[in-house]
């Protein structure tokens, strides 16, 4: 085969001088070394038709060292493969066109059920609505079911209406298992997450909500003509736009929790310390404080280089308004961004406003910074979950046989019965339905994360306000014993009014706003840990913590080592106390008075006023004065006041100490000597000049 033919195959023009690459010259010979263009090089040619009938055979080129000549049939069948493979233009058209076009079957309180949308797409994919209308994949509730959240032109979109995921691209992997694949690569759906945020009261769109906005970051008023407009008219932050809802971090980019975040919460962190990274609970009834401790928690990060993302859900303008006073007067404001979803706000919005404060904590993790993000109340997320499964239930009932797919085949619907049945879940052997629930809410606690060092090391930790109240530990059944001479019929039918009647009586427990104990404790479940709040008597009364209900999954590594000793012990004090009343042979034995009494002055110690932080060296030497027993000859009632006087006292006449503790988060012998000194100097004060 001359230089020419190689050429003419290639479709290239001949050249003198030029020789064609895979071709190599001799003296007198040439030999073909590879008949087709590298890999990658047949897309940006001109490929001729080369007819298999006519193709020659055999091609036959002798060399004067007589070696053997290749096999000329299979050189050219390997070429035509080899240009007839799809060049990448012509598998992303292929690929494109195979793009699912799903249906909307359920459409509520911007939510929505929709079928036949592309599987492998995963969570946070931007979804496009025939009539303009644009949401976010929320959940696949099986192969052909998924849950979506619609977040704009929801009042525009119908059941029936065509919806579909969005494509950026083609994306060629290699995977473990399969090798080389081609997959698409979906469009997520992204909010803006930029630092023109902080300082500000916005919308899960980044829209700053002006009526909210504090005095320092209000715009000018209006004029009088003018009508007053919700939101300004851009949105903020859209310089580093995130997806609204990501995947987690995988076990190989985290790192363990070892660093403390300190809350300013005295319950909190002696009892539950909260590690950068973790997700911890503040639970409570109406009314115990769960907000305002929310508070203290973003006022106590003003210093600490921690910024901090409160989502309000369902709070007024003049709550909001409020909220950026209190944060403006302790110098917080401008470390926080508050995303707010107003009362009446439809039910995807306002889980859209708890997603979107977890995307702008995450852009500040992945940076390598640290942020605090505090849900204001996580109920959305529960409440979401059951319109959705109440939207499908009305489907199963109203729709059986007539929901189809594209090409007319009968959409399967969740089976009710294989919902019921056991499956293992993260080691737990757990219903079906329960399994799909737990994955739905598990999305979201684990985006919190610290980043292991070699990603920056940043992290995102997470405090959800959940209202309600965990289980005591008493159970409530029907008691069927005294029916046992009825029949096995009878029993039953009391058995079923007896459940209703008992369901109604503990629903009627659970205050308005407020979640049911069997999603409290489903939460608590999934969370590193949880700080339980008791009624308090007024708003402005101290929060009261209960101990033996407030735990943490991390253990002593979330204390600073100032902490790390001391507070662990007071746990254990409180412990021995409750043991004490449990086993106590009468109510004048002494080893139950002992006990009791250095409990209710622990109790007493971490009783805290509302909007009043606590730092970690007044913590210390609050700690201190209890264990070391300068407040056993205190009355009860008086230990607040003493340990207040104490404080003073201690920044009075160790004030070096305390600035040491507070730069180095350590205690060193000499400041513990120091700040002992002075608590036994002031308990041996009259009461009069402690005053």
């Amino acid at each position: 085969m001359s230089v020419s033919q190689l050429s003419g195959l290639h479709n290239r023009p001949s050249s003198p001088g030029v020789v064609p690459k895979g071709v190599r010259t001799g003296s007198s010979q040439l030999r073909l070394v590879a008949p087709f263009p590298p890999s990658g090089l047949h897309s940006s040619i001109r490929r001729p038709y080369v007819d298999p009938n006519t193709a020659p055979r055999r091609v036959i080129v002798k060399a004067k060292n007589g070696e053997e000549e290749p096999d000329w049939d299979q050189e050219m069948s390997i070429f035509q493969k080899r240009i007839s493979r799809p060049n990448q233009l012509a598998t992303l058209r292929e690929l494109e066109g195979k793009v699912n076009v799903g249906k909307v079957l359920y459409c509520k309180d911007n939510l929505a059920i929709i079928s036949g949308l592309n599987a492998d797409a995963p969570i946070g994919t931007k979804l496009t609505f025939v009539t303009g209308g644009t949401g976010v994949l929320l959940w696949h509730r099986s192969d052909d079911i998924a849950f979506a959240l619609i977040l704009g032109g929801a009042s525009m979109i119908t059941v029936g209406e065509g919806v579909e995921c969005k494509i950026k691209g083609v994306l060629q992997v290699v995977d473990d298992a399969k090798g080389p694949i081609t997959r698409k690569d979906y469009e997520e759906f992204r909010v803006p997450a930029g630092e023109a945020l902080f300082g500000r009261v916005v919308s899960f769109l980044g829209l700053e909500i002006e009526a909210a906005a504090g005095a320092s970051t209000s715009a000018p008023a209006p004029a009088a003509s003018s009508p007053p407009a919700p939101f300004s008219r851009l949105p903020q932050g859209i310089d580093k736009m995130r997806a609204l809802i990501t995947q987690q971090v995988t076990m190989k980019g985290r790192e363990q929790i070892s660093e403390s975040l300190l809350t300013g919460i005295k319950g909190l962190d002696v009892l539950t310390p909260l590690g950068r990274g973790a997700s911890l609970l503040l639970i409570g009834p109406r009314g115990s404080g769960k907000t305002t401790a929310a508070l203290d928690a973003m006022i106590a990060q003003r210093k600490s280089g921690v910024k901090s993302v409160y989502a309000a859900i369902g709070q007024t303008e003049e709550q909001l308004r409020e909220l950026m006073r209190k944060l403006e007067a302790s110098g917080a404001a401008q470390s926080t961004v508050v995303v707010a979803a107003a009362a009446g706000a439809p039910l995807g919005e306002q889980y859209a406003a708890i997603c979107t404060a977890c995307t702008i904590g995450e852009r500040i993790r992945d940076e390598g910074g640290h942020s605090l993000v505090i849900f204001d109340t996580l109920k959305p997320l529960v409440d979401v979950w059951e319109v959705l499964l109440q939207g499908l239930a009305q489907l199963d009932m109203a729709r059986v046989g007539l929901i189809k797919d594209a090409e007319g085949r009968d959409i399967s619907m969740p089976d009710p019965q294989g919902e019921q049945e056991l499956v293992e879940y993260e080691g737990m052997l757990v219903s079906g339905a329960v399994a799909q629930r737990r994955g739905f809410f598990s999305t979201l606690f684990l985006r919190a994360a610290k980043l292991h060092r070699r990603a920056g090391g940043g992290s995102m930790t997470l405090m959800p306000v959940v209202p309600g109240r965990p289980a005591t530990g008493v159970s409530k059944r029907v008691d069927m014993s005294k029916y046992q001479t009825l029949s096995e019929e009878q029993k039953a039918k009391i058995k079923a009014v007896l459940e209703k009647k008992l369901a109604e009586e503990l629903a009627k427990d659970v205050a308005e706003g407020e979640m049911r104990t069997e999603a409290v404790e489903e939460f608590i479940s999934i969370a590193d840990g949880q700080l339980v709040l008791e009624d308090r008597p007024s708003p402005t009364s101290s929060y009261i913590f209960n101990p033996k209900l407030s735990v943490t999954r991390i253990g002593t590594r979330a204390y600073y080592k100032a902490l790390e000793t001391l507070a662990p012990q007071i746990r254990l004090d409180l412990a021995q106390a409750e043991d004490a009343r449990k086993f106590a042979v009468s109510a004048s034995d002494p080893m139950l008075k002992k006990y009791d009494s250095y409990a209710q002055r622990i109790q007493a110690a971490l009783l805290q006023q509302p909007g009043q932080p606590t730092p970690l060296e007044e913590l210390i030497v609050i700690i201190l004065a209890v264990q070391k027993g300068f407040t056993d000859s205190v009355a009860v009632e008086q230990v607040p006041s003493f340990l207040a006087g104490a404080v003073a006292a201690v920044r009075a006449a160790a004030p070096s100490a305390l600035e040491e503790i507070a730069s180095t988060k350590l205690v060193t012998a000499a400041a513990e000597k120091a700040i002992t000194d002075t608590l036994r100097a002031y308990a041996k004060q009259p009461t009069q000049a402690r005053s």
